[in-house]
């Protein structure tokens, strides 16, 4: 079953580290941000597979969690609430994203 429109907790991990922010997911469309970047992109959802391209750039002083601004190409599944995801940006191949969205609104 396909994740509902929402507000959603992503906790994310890279070989760099890790983080945490929210993503806003409405029909089609990816929004969201930590305290060092922001999230903007689309996705779609075929049953349980879900996938996304989304472009992450920063907005403050710190340090990414992929390097710097990132192009994502991320898929997974969708459990419940909830999907495992896993990814790559195009600056930085080498980098896998692994990460966890869950719905809290």
């Amino acid at each position: 079953m396909p994740l509902k429109d929402g507000l959603f907790k992503i906790e994310f991990q890279t070989p760099l580290g890790a983080g945490a922010g929210v993503v806003v997911l409405e029909q089609g469309r990816v929004r969201g941000g930590d305290s060092i970047m922001y999230y903007s992109g689309t996705y779609r959802q075929n049953g349980d597979d879900f996938s996304a391209n989304v472009v992450a750039k920063k907005h403050s002083q710190g340090v990414s969690v992929m390097g710097g601004d990132a192009s994502l190409s991320i898929q997974g599944k969708v459990t419940g609430d909830a999907a495992m995801l896993t990814g790559s940006a195009a600056e930085a191949p080498q980098l896998k994203l692994k990460a966890r969205l869950s719905r809290i609104e």
